[in-house]
């Protein structure tokens, strides 16, 4: 039995396996609802059983027992108004009738009355009863107790009635006595009708529990056997799914650890022999393309290189031998300087054949130990290792090695039917140890590359610590930057200006940043910084809100509401697509009179792209607010723009002061482009100006406005006012000279 059975076990086992996994899945799930539909069917079946037990005990008995109790009770109730009829008597006071019970009559016909209504009740009940489906038995105890009913009405109760009526003590009392008696007699024949209603619904109940244990004893078996039958399945589906799962689970990690030849059995016809049969038909292609793989992961696809990848595993495996040995070893930045330019004038072809020369010489120069990686575009690290345990002697090792490659990249080569000529920019960083991730050694080699680029290019230079320093400290300026704005950092100083008899014209005002720790930072620090990071965009919007707040503030008071403020604006502010909308937000949010504000622009500016510059500016005109150049005369300006641009004013650049009174051709300078700025009727002021000399010099020459230490330096705003309401104030200027101010 038990062969028979594993027989069987392993016939169905080979079945499954040549049948979709779908289409098991779909079996089990349709035996599972085959079983379930059984179950549900013998609950049903249990459940009519135990129904219609209880209804033939609770429809068909219990009514008919109802009726039964009903018909006793009433004849019983009879007895019960015979006998109080009979307890209500008097005594006869009368001569002829002295000492006879008389019945009272009022409660004699109540008695009777009451009597004729049970009488009339029974008959109903009992006809009732009659017309229900009887069994032979049950109908052979009904005509029984019939007869003895009909006996005790014709004989004794209905005369009864009648004595009530008359009120005849005596014969009541003898009716009332035979009453009684016939009761007695029909009273066994209603209890066995009673008796007989019991049984059958006893009998009916037995039966319904009968049917219920067999059915749940039934329920019980086919719950076993479909749980026995569903695990049998269940496991024999889990072990022909799960079982070639696994052998598919191996054959991947086979593959994974590079062992291509694992054997692969295919034992049925599945979705997993499926996925068996296409591993198999790839396993065979793995091998070949295990080498296409390694070289796709790890090598250039242009230059056959090591790239990124491979560069940095043999550099952590050289930095731990260079712990071991004491030796150093060198990362070395390559850069191309001319690439571009060969990629946009000869293509993207003749790039790549260009990339590919660089690639060949770069090798050329190396040895065998030594590593060149292609990171990309046209950027090249090379890995020297095993050079020598001083560092000197090991730095002079690596420029050896670095001098040959920009030798080997110098000598010219034919692309594209052109002589070309090549030149790199190289960093060199040397390493001993784990002292510095890899990340940091591609860092300090980059920042020397630049370096080279910095100092003409076509040359190696060699990590300055000093210049890390530097660019540290520059992205933690910049860092501390961004919140110097919302931190309210940032101030205002405001340089005086006046006129030729030192009446005070307005002001310049002049950014500082109120640093937390490093106290005040100059714009030449920060400034540049802000520029390169598009910070500088919000901070112009603050100086210009700032400024335009203190034009509104001045004009409350007489002494002060004719000021002028000068505010720089940067290029990348001027370019911005929004400027003259929010500069004519500001004044409008501020309340500032536009023909107070003056924006100061360099000539780099106001040259670039002269058409969209000229239609800010006269934008901004037509709403009162004036423009100065500044620093003019530093540039290339054309005339011809010059007299196109709506310019206000002329500021003669700080440059042009320091020899005026010395240099002739300083003087020249200066006098042209005050005769310049009268032809063109554009006011002209001169910055700068630190001695009572140079400002003498500049009104002879025509000018009228100055700007400079000799009238005030930069201050905070409480010093310029308390200044420019001094009439005879005395201004130390940086030479040491006492002017008279104001």
């Amino acid at each position: 039995m038990l062969t028979l059975l594993t027989r069987f076990h392993l016939y169905i086992t080979r079945v499954l396996l040549n049948v979709n996994i779908g289409v098991r899945l779909f079996a089990l799930m349709g035996l599972a609802a085959f079983v379930s539909l059984l179950l549900t069917l013998a609950g049903m079946w249990g459940l009519a059983a135990s129904r219609d037990s209880l209804r033939s005990v609770y429809e068909n008995r219990m009514p008919a027992l109802q009726q039964l109790a009903d018909i006793s009770t009433l004849m019983l109730n009879n007895q019960r108004l015979l006998l109080k009829a009979l307890s209500e008597i008097n005594i006869e006071a009368s001569e002829e009738r002295r000492g006879i019970l008389v019945m009272n009559k009022a409660s004699a016909l109540i008695a009777a009355d009451a009597i004729k209504k049970n009488i009339a009740s029974i008959e109903s009940v009992w006809r009732s009863y009659m017309s229900s489906a009887l069994s032979d038995s049950e109908r052979t105890l009904a005509n029984q107790f019939e007869k003895s009913r009909d006996t005790y009405l014709n004989e004794a109760l209905l005369p009864a009635v009648v004595s009530l009526r008359d009120a005849n003590y005596a014969k009541t009392q003898i009716l009332s006595i035979q009453t009684y008696t016939l009761y007695n007699q029909a009273s066994p024949h209603l209890q066995a009708l009673i008796q007989h209603q019991f049984d059958t619904s006893q009998l009916a109940y037995s039966t319904g529990l009968k049917r219920y244990s067999n059915m749940r004893l039934v329920a019980y078996v086919a719950l076993g056997m479909a749980i026995f039958l569903m695990s049998w399945l269940g496991v024999i589906l889990t072990a022909s799914i799960v079982n070639p799962l696994k052998q598919v689970i191996a054959v991947f990690n086979n593959i994974s650890g590079g062992r291509y030849d694992s054997r692969i059995t295919i034992a049925g016809r599945d979705e997993i022999s499926e996925v068996m049969a296409a591993l198999q038909s790839m396993q065979s292609k793995l091998g070949e393309d295990e080498l296409a793989i390694h070289q796709l992961a790890f090598y250039d696809q242009l230059t056959n290189l090591p790239n990124r990848r491979l560069l940095r595993d043999r550099l952590q495996r050289a930095v731990s031998i260079s712990t071991r040995s004491h030796q150093f070893g060198g990362v070395l930045m390559i850069d191309l300087d001319n690439f571009k330019s060969i990629n946009d004038t000869l293509g993207h072809d003749v790039g790549d054949l260009f990339l590919q020369e660089i690639a060949l010489r770069v090798q050329s120069c190396l040895r065998q130990s030594d590593t060149v990686a292609r990171l990309g575009g046209d950027e090249f690290v090379v890995l020297l290792v095993d050079l020598s345990q001083h560092e000197a002697q090991a730095a002079m090792q690596a420029e050896e090695v670095g001098e040959k490659i920009l030798t080997a990249i110098n000598q010219p080569f034919m692309l594209a039917n052109q002589l070309q000529h090549g030149s790199a920019s190289m960093g060199l960083c040397l390493f001993r140890g784990q002292n510095f991730s890899i990340d940091e050694l591609f860092k300090r080699a980059d920042i020397a590359m630049y370096q080279a680029k910095n100092n003409g290019r076509n040359n190696l230079r060699f990590y300055d610590p000093k210049i890390q320093d530097s660019l540290e400290a520059r992205i933690a300026l910049e860092t501390e930057l961004h919140a110097a704005l919302t931190e309210n950092q940032l101030r205002l100083y405001y340089q005086i200006q006046v006129d030729h008899v030192r009446g005070v014209l307005g002001a310049e005002v002049l950014l500082r940043w109120m640093h937390p720790k490093h106290g005040l930072v100059f714009p030449d620090q920060f400034i540049p910084i802000a520029e390169e990071s598009g910070l500088i965009v919000p901070i112009g919007e603050w100086v210009l809100r700032t400024a335009c707040a203190q034009l509104k503030s001045w004009s409350k008071n007489p002494a002060t509401s004719n000021f002028i403020l000068s505010v720089n604006v940067s290029a990348r502010q001027f370019r911005q697509p929004d400027f003259v909308a929010d500069v004519c937000k500001v004044v409008a949010q501020t309340g500032a009179n536009p023909q107070r504000l003056k924006l100061e622009l360099t000539e780099s500016l106001v040259l670039h792209n002269i058409a969209d510059t000229t239609d800010k500016m006269n934008k901004l005109n037509g709403q009162g607010i004036h423009f100065s150049m500044d620093d003019f005369g530093t540039g290339y300006s054309s005339l011809a723009h010059l007299t196109n641009l709506p310019i206000q004013e002329l500021k003669i650049d700080r440059s042009f002061m320091r020899n005026i009174t010395t240099k002739h051709r300083d003087a020249v300078i200066v006098q042209a482009i005050i005769d310049l700025a009268k032809s063109l009727g554009i006011a002209v002021i001169a910055e700068g100006v630190e001695s009572e000399e140079q400002r003498i010099c500049l009104e002879r020459f025509g000018c009228q406005s100055y700007q400079g230490y000799l009238f005030g330096k930069p201050m905070p705003l409480e010093d310029f006012e308390k200044l420019s309401r001094s009439d005879h104030a005395v201004i130390r200027n940086t030479a040491g000279d006492l002017a008279l101010a104001i």
